[in-house]
């Protein structure tokens, strides 16, 4: 079954848009840190063609989970656990996944972000229908952390793939300088999710 946007439900374009400018209006002494030289070309894959989506989409650090979730931040009871959704879509050795219980939270290792990143996409299931909140993280340049909220999904007892979720941050970046960026998915309400295969879209490449 499709996640469509009557089982994941994004942010209200109010919020978003609140959100939005206290991150654009922000000072120029607290401009993010960027990575030099802009995001290296990486290889991609296609992992949404299937269900009508042929963008060109690059893996999150470990966002298979098959290399345990070592480089993963797990916090509040989220751990890696055996299983996969069933699609296999990094291929038939997958054997991972993130469990996220009520109040749990995981956060990837930092990504290069680039003006070009525009969106990220990922597969899950939820056992209630309770909300996954979806954030970037990024530093500023004098340390402190931001967070920008990408949206929040809702799923049910069906793997499927989440809704297209813009990547926001990319607006920061530009053809010269890359955002180190981290990816925080936040269990919120009762439910428990379970997701996999966190990907990325580079729209340079398609």
């Amino acid at each position: 079954m499709h996640l469509t946007s009557c089982r994941r439900t994004v942010l209200s374009a109010a919020a978003t848009a609140v959100a939005a400018a206290a991150l654009f209006a922000a000072p120029a002494s607290a401009a993010p840190s960027y990575v030099a030289g802009g995001c290296p070309d990486v290889p991609t894959v296609q992992p949404f063609a299937p269900w009508g989506d042929v963008a060109d989409y690059l893996l999150a650090p470990d966002g298979d989970l098959d290399a345990g979730g070592s480089t993963w931040l797990l916090e509040d009871g989220a751990r890696v656990v055996n299983g996969n959704s069933p699609f296999q879509v990094g291929g038939p050795d997958d054997r991972r996944a993130l469990s996220l219980p009520p109040g749990a939270s995981a956060t990837t290792a930092p990504m290069c972000i680039g003006e070009e990143h525009k969106t990220m996409r990922f597969f899950g299931t939820s056992t209630r229908n309770g909300a996954l909140k979806i954030e970037a993280l990024y530093s500023q340049r004098n340390g402190k952390q931001r967070s920008v909220t990408l949206g929040a999904v809702r799923g049910d007892d069906t793997w499927a793939p989440s809704e297209i979720l813009p990547m926001r941050v990319n607006e920061l970046a530009d053809a010269d300088n890359g955002l180190s960026v981290s990816l925080r998915f936040v269990s919120k309400g009762n439910s428990t999710w379970t997701i996999d295969d966190v990907y990325v879209d580079p729209f340079r490449t398609r």
